[in-house]
């Protein structure tokens, strides 16, 4: 039989066992290229000319220049936090409730929250309404969808000791007034906490979703100050220090050996001053989500997203600008290895994150719809405009009710004289909602007809979209009275036909950025953070935004408020550990 040429080209091609140990060595040396792997035909060339090596750190920069001559003032304590936030004042209160001296250094002009969203498991509350959690299937719900990057023993942690640590918290709650998710306000002078996602609907079953939510998160309304400003006088009564309008500067640690002593700090003034500690450093400050560099280069694709953080320091910036992030790599600490994991989140289109039909600008259905609000941004941002159209019929009130948990909110469609008035619209994201066919006409941008066609020519689309939509339309009626998504794979008990009118169409647009995830590597037990060969840099400690290890790749909504959660239960324990170093 004749060869074609088929055997000599397989034999010049592949790799002999001489030339896979020439290759082996090659790459041990650390000159591997594209023609190694093809019989080191180029071997010589690369050692001859090795490649530069590429420069993928130009956000850290370097740590400034600090003369000893600068420093006006030194001071001492046991514990030095940087970063007043909600991380920072839990572990302040942890350590001085533990006996250590305590001094918090923070940038802006007073310490920093937001929100009011914990999420956590076995509280007493949530005990006393009876909700049981599996710690397992919650933990690796998440970590499925994080892609098994972030690091399960700091889930576990999370999962074992939230509850307890919420409890601690309560302590100084003794006025505490819980809210069922249903109710119409909260009552005034007094604590409010708010229990969230919680009763599920009628017949809502984990197991059985495509993105399921469990109910860990309760949630301080209007916000977490009351609560904050106690945690805050606790640490005052307990004897803690804050130097507020002061920015930390650089970590002490000479020579990038042995271990961290203490912080330069700099004041709104310009003024240098030196606080050794005795004990441990925890930094505390923060994400970097308005960094735009560090952006840029840990998740380039969230660089441009709105972003909507509120807190700013003394001279009215962003605080959150990766200072942690930075000083800790600065001394030889690991920023966690990507991809970092931007919280994202849509608000939803006229009816939420519920799972309708949504097409694209180009009248194409792109996504199964029943999706939490950060996947939902997710697929919204790689569509053209980084938008879609949420429709619907005039049967939307009654197919509300068997919708899921979108994103944690529980939605209802009531009689406008039902409807209630809530006080504060801040703490309506996430718990139940209500509308009536009155309140949904007056959304904003909301586009009504009383054919198909009238709608979609409406919308703005051009005449080949418009045509594509027409047809996704019949072919989505098709699938829903067939009962089956053969497209996307959408649960049928939420697959409903578009034709009853009127017809209703709103934008569905991606999310603002609210805060980036991704910090510097810690030991999952301590929260001490690690150098590039995950060994111990004693006398620091990472806690809050600042901390690797907890929300890789994407932000799951599997168990709202972990975030806080998260500052809340390594905060206590950090600051617990570092008073008794």
């Amino acid at each position: 039989m004749k060869d074609n040429g088929m055997n000599e080209t397989k034999t010049k091609n592949q790799l002999n066992r001489r030339n896979f140990l020439k290759c082996t060595a090659a790459v041990a040396a650390g000159v591997m290229s594209a023609g190694l792997i093809t019989g080191c035909s180029k071997k010589a060339d690369v050692l001859k000319n090795p490649p530069e090596p590429i420069k993928l750190d130009g956000w850290l920069g370097q740590a400034p220049e600090i003369a000893d001559s600068q420093i006006k003032q030194t001071m001492e304590a046991d514990v030095v936090i940087v970063g007043a936030g909600v991380a920072g004042l839990h572990a302040a209160r942890a350590a001085s409730e533990a006996g250590a001296s305590v001094i918090v250094v923070e940038k802006a002009k007073i310490y920093q929250v937001r929100s009011g969203q914990y999420g956590v498991i076995d509280s007493k509350v949530q005990k006393s309404f009876g909700i049981k959690i599996d710690k397992n299937t919650v933990i690796l719900e998440n970590m499925k969808q994080m892609g098994y990057r972030a690091d399960q023993r700091m889930w576990k942690y999370w999962a074992d000791h939230s509850g307890e640590a919420f409890d601690w918290l309560l302590e100084l709650a003794p006025d505490l007034a819980v809210l069922p998710e249903d109710a119409l306000s909260y009552v005034d002078n007094k604590l409010n906490l708010l229990m969230m996602h919680f009763p599920a609907p009628a017949g809502y079953n984990q197991a059985e979703e495509n993105s399921p939510t469990w109910p860990t998160v309760m949630s301080f309304v209007p916000n977490q100050n009351m609560i904050m400003e106690r945690v805050y006088q606790k640490c005052l009564d307990q004897g803690c220090k804050f130097l507020f309008s002061t920015k930390g500067e650089k970590l002490i640690r000479p020579d990038n050996q042995g271990r961290v002593q203490g912080v330069i700090c700099q004041d709104v003034k310009g003024t240098y001053g030196k606080i050794l500690a005795r004990k441990a450093v925890i930094l505390a400050t923060g994400d970097y989500g308005n960094n735009k560099e560090m952006m840029t280069y840990f998740v380039p694709w969230a660089a441009d997203c709105m972003n909507v953080f509120p807190n700013r320091d003394a001279k009215g910036k962003p605080t959150n600008t990766g200072d942690g992030h930075k000083m800790g790599a600065w001394i030889g600490g690991k920023i966690e290895d990507g991809p970092h994991a931007p919280m994202v989140h849509t608000l939803g289109g006229p009816l939420g994150v519920d799972a309708f039909f949504l097409t694209n600008i180009e009248g194409k259905r792109f996504v199964n719809e029943d999706l939490g609000g950060q996947q939902l941004s997710c697929a919204l941002y790689r569509q053209p405009e980084n938008f879609g159209w949420q429709i619907f019929d005039d049967k939307w009130p009654e197919q509300l009710e068997q919708m899921g948990v979108s994103h944690g909110a529980v939605n209802h469609c009531v009689a406008a004289d039902k409807n209630p008035k809530l006080k504060d619209a801040q703490w309506s994201l996430g718990r139940t909602a209500y509308t009536s066919r009155e309140d949904l006409l007056k959304t904003e941008g909301l586009v009504i007809a009383d054919s198909i066609t009238e709608l979609i020519g409406k919308l703005g689309l051009d005449a080949k979209a418009q045509e594509t939509l027409l047809q996704s339309i019949k072919r989505y009626n098709q699938l829903c009275y067939k009962g089956v998504d053969e497209d996307f794979g959408k649960t049928s008990k939420r697959l409903f036909p578009i034709e009853t009118a009127p017809f209703y169409a709103g934008q569905m647009r991606a999310g603002a950025l609210l805060v980036n995830m991704g910090g510097l590597t810690c030991d999952p037990e301590t929260g001490n953070v690690l150098d590039k060969k995950y060994k111990r840099i004693e006398g620091l400690y990472a806690i809050g935004n600042v901390s690797g290890g907890r929300f890789l790749g994407d932000y799951p909504v599997v168990t709202a408020g972990t975030s806080h959660g998260f500052a809340l239960t390594y905060g206590r324990l950090v600051g617990s550990l570092v008073a008794k170093l």
